[in-house]
């Protein structure tokens, strides 16, 4: 995790230093770590396939509701959406996947715990998360209004 804050924070000083973030900027950064919080569960879901065997894998994916499945794939449309109309500021995006990740470290840490214990509590947090497809619809609503109104 350390690793990665170093590179967050390295990627957007440079980003920051060579292309500027100015004005309403600013909003789009913050709406835009907030759209990627639901990365952070991504990431540890992606995490976990290579800690399990594809048979168990398999399982574990059959557990999760349709309804969260396509919830998942809506974040996903939206989302991309988001980071084509602001890719300048894509570096800053990984804020929100770190924080995520950084406000859940300590309850289910997987080196601490037992391995079906760890499954269990990602499964327990992939259901549990609120609309996923909810996080990124500021951001998408500032880009769209931004572009047409704002400049």
């Amino acid at each position: 995790m350390n690793v990665a804050f170093a590179v967050i924070l390295v990627t957007s000083l440079a980003q920051a230093y060579w292309i500027g973030v100015r004005g309403w900027d600013w909003l789009s950064v913050l709406l835009l770590m907030v759209a990627t919080v639901p990365l952070g569960l991504t990431v540890k879901i992606f995490e976990l396939r290579f800690k399990m065997a594809d048979g168990e894998w398999r399982l574990v994916l059959r557990e999760l509701p349709r309804s969260r499945k396509m919830e998942l794939a809506v974040y996903g449309a939206l989302a991309v959406t988001v980071f084509a109309l602001q890719p300048k500021l894509l570096a800053w995006a990984l804020w929100g996947v770190w924080l995520y990740d950084f406000v859940t470290y300590y309850h289910d840490r997987p080196e601490r715990i037992r391995h079906l214990y760890a499954v269990t509590k990602i499964l327990d947090e992939l259901r549990e998360f609120p609309a996923p497809w909810a996080w990124a619809l500021p951001a998408l609503a500032w880009e769209l209004v931004r572009k047409t109104i704002v400049r």
